[in-house]
C-alpha cells in the first residue's frame, strides 16, 4: 500500500508521456492505414468493396440513369483496409496515411449515415425494378410484334 502511495506522489514530478494534441501532433508510423480515398475515374463500378466493408462505411446508389455514386462514412469506417484488398482495379480505392477527421456533434453523422445508406439502397432497388418493368414491356413489344406476322 505505501509502495503505491510513494509510486503516486513521484508520478507527480515526473513529465507526462502523453502525447498534448493538438499543440503536439502525434507519431504516424509508415504503415498507418488513415483515410480512404476513392478515385471515381479508375473505378469499374463492381460494388466489391461494398461487399467486403465490415461495418458498412461503403456504399453505392444509383439514378435512374444508371450511373452510380460512391459513399463513404468515416465515422462507420473501422479502417482495416478490406476494401483496398477486395477492389481489382489498382488504385481506384486506397488508404491514405491522413488520420480521420473527429465527428462533430451538428453534423449528426451516424443519423446522416443511415438515412443516406438506406436511400442508396432504395435507389438501386428502384433503378432494378425500372430496368426490369422496362425489359417487360420491351418482350411484351416484341411478343405482339410477332403475333402480328
Amino acid at each position: 500500500m505505501m509502495k503505491t502511495f510513494f509510486k503516486a506522489i513521484l508520478n507527480l514530478f515526473k513529465k507526462p508521456i502523453t502525447t498534448q494534441y493538438p499543440a503536439e501532433h502525434t507519431y504516424i508510423p509508415d504503415d498507418y492505414r488513415g483515410m480512404i480515398g476513392f478515385d471515381e475515374n479508375l473505378c469499374i463500378w463492381c460494388r466489391r468493396c461494398e461487399m467486403v466493408c465490415p461495418p458498412g462505411a461503403i456504399v453505392f446508389s444509383q439514378d435512374m440513369e444508371g450511373k452510380q455514386t460512391y459513399h463513404f462514412s468515416r465515422a462507420v469506417c473501422i479502417y482495416c483496409g478490406e476494401c483496398v484488398r477486395a477492389c481489382p482495379k489498382e488504385g481506384a480505392i486506397y488508404q491514405t496515411a491522413e488520420p480521420a477527421k473527429y465527428a462533430l456533434h451538428e453534423e449528426n453523422i451516424n443519423n446522416t449515415w443511415n438515412k443516406l445508406f438506406d436511400e442508396s439502397l432504395e435507389s438501386r432497388a428502384a433503378y432494378s425494378a425500372e430496368k426490369k418493368r422496362l425489359a417487360a414491356e420491351k418482350a411484351a413489344a416484341a411478343k405482339k410484334d410477332a403475333d402480328k406476322k
